[in-house]
């Protein structure tokens, strides 16, 4: 069983502020791109431990069995990051399904990311309404190379995600939600990232949250 230590964590802090600390357990499809993303944001008393896919089992259901491994306290919070592309057609969609409801009864977070996670990453520097009518994950990757100049989500550029981007990234997606319909198998493209975003900014302190992001506290 693997454990998430708390000494361990990236940061050296006393024990005092080590106690003051949440802790988010992000639990993605993904081996590459979400772990080197919340890799490069530094958010007082917050800190973001993202689990990677990483011997190619990506359905949801081994997304979630990752995720109990982890030791965790009452304040910190469990999340699933999961892209729809592949998963919510044919023999795949009714295992996601239930992996989700599981995670739900869990109390577990889940957000939701479609066609994949290149797509929240592209709303960084796209407006809403001009990445609706991308396809398909590999339009998505082609869409965010072509705006970057480069993509390539086993190095991706801390530099083309600011926290300015971020606020912006996360006003596009809360649109886009609020529009679309279908639950757990969106009609159209969304990514629900935001809403990590949106619990991390409500768990730091006020006075010190990045001016960037105090536009999603409540």
């Amino acid at each position: 069983m693997s454990f998430v230590q708390r000494k361990a964590r990236p940061l050296t802090r006393d024990a005092v502020s080590l106690r003051d600390d949440r802790l988010f357990i992000v639990a993605c499809d993904d081996t590459y791109a979400p772990k080197q993303y919340f890799g490069f944001f530094n958010i007082t008393r917050v800190k973001v431990h993202a689990v990677p896919t990483e011997d190619g089992t990506s359905a949801a259901k081994y997304v979630l069995e990752r995720l109990l491994e982890f030791d965790h306290e009452v304040d910190d919070e469990l999340w699933m990051l999961l892209d729809t592309d592949h998963c919510t057609a044919g023999n795949h969609f009714q295992s996601f399904i239930t992996a989700i409801r599981d995670a739900r009864q869990r109390g577990i977070k889940v957000a939701l990311s479609k066609p994949c996670f290149e797509f929240w990453l592209l709303l960084h520097h796209e407006d809403e309404t001009a990445v609706t009518v991308l396809k398909n994950a590999q339009e998505t990757e082609i869409a965010l190379r072509k705006k970057l100049g480069q993509y390539d989500k086993r190095n991706l550029k801390q530099e083309h995600y600011p926290l300015a981007s971020v606020y912006k990234a996360c006003q596009r997606a809360e649109k886009l939600d609020g529009v679309v319909k279908s639950g757990d198998n969106p009609s159209d493209n969304i990514s629900q990232v935001y809403l990590l975003w949106k619990a991390i900014a409500a768990k730091g302190l006020p006075s010190q949250l990045p001016a960037e992001l105090r536009g999603l506290l409540p």
